[in-house]
């Protein structure tokens, strides 16, 4: 994952909360991402998981808990789609206004 993919997850995550960076104790933060991108994904989904009568956020997780945290380094292909999807799924549920 290069830094201007985890700034993207930052700014994705960011709009749930409406924080700024740092926000969450520090997690919400594009340097704990470029390590931990799955945290992205788990501290965006969080608040809108229990809106999803689709299960949209139960099969993102799972589908994508076993690509980011299974492979050393995913490739940028797949963190482009992980971060793709990620930003589909928080503008569905509502969870961000400029998705």
């Amino acid at each position: 994952m290069n830094h201007n993919q985890a700034i993207e997850l930052e700014r994705i995550v960011r709009s749930v909360y409406d924080c700024d960076r740092g926000g969450m104790g520090g997690y919400i933060d594009a340097d704990n991402f470029s390590f931990n991108p799955f945290d992205a994904a788990l501290i965006a989904l969080a608040p809108l998981w229990k809106n999803d009568p689709d299960r949209q956020v139960e099969n993102f997780l799972y589908k994508w808990d076993h690509i980011i945290r299974a492979e050393v380094s995913p490739s940028d292909d797949s963190v482009e789609s992980y971060i793709v999807e990620l930003e589909r799924i928080v503008h569905d549920l509502g969870g961000a206004s400029l998705c």
